[in-house]
């Protein structure tokens, strides 16, 4: 659990994103406003910048509000259980 909101330094993208609580979501990812939710694998200790986060490939909510998706770069592949005061990075369109 990170308490101070982390930060995206070098984004690629033309919006920058959006840095939330799992629990901020109220259980729901608007699909018109955001495009990817981007799970957080590193943050910086000392800075809290994001230091390797992963796209979702699919996600749904648990039944006590964690989020659970799963993650795929080609040379791994897992599901992830991010809890509710955990963060994720969210993708404008």
């Amino acid at each position: 659990m990170t308490i101070t909101s982390p930060k995206v330094t070098d984004w690629q993208g033309l919006k920058p994103p959006v840095i939330v609580t799992v629990k901020s979501l109220q259980r729901s990812i608007p699909p018109d406003r955001y495009s990817q939710v981007y799970w957080i694998k590193t943050i910086g200790p000392v800075d809290h910048v994001v230091t390797e986060c992963h796209p979702l490939k699919s996600w749904y909510f648990a039944a006590d509000g964690r989020l659970l998706g799963g993650v795929d770069t080609g040379t791994w592949s897992q599901i992830v259980d991010i809890a509710l005061d955990d963060y994720v990075v969210l993708s404008l369109k």
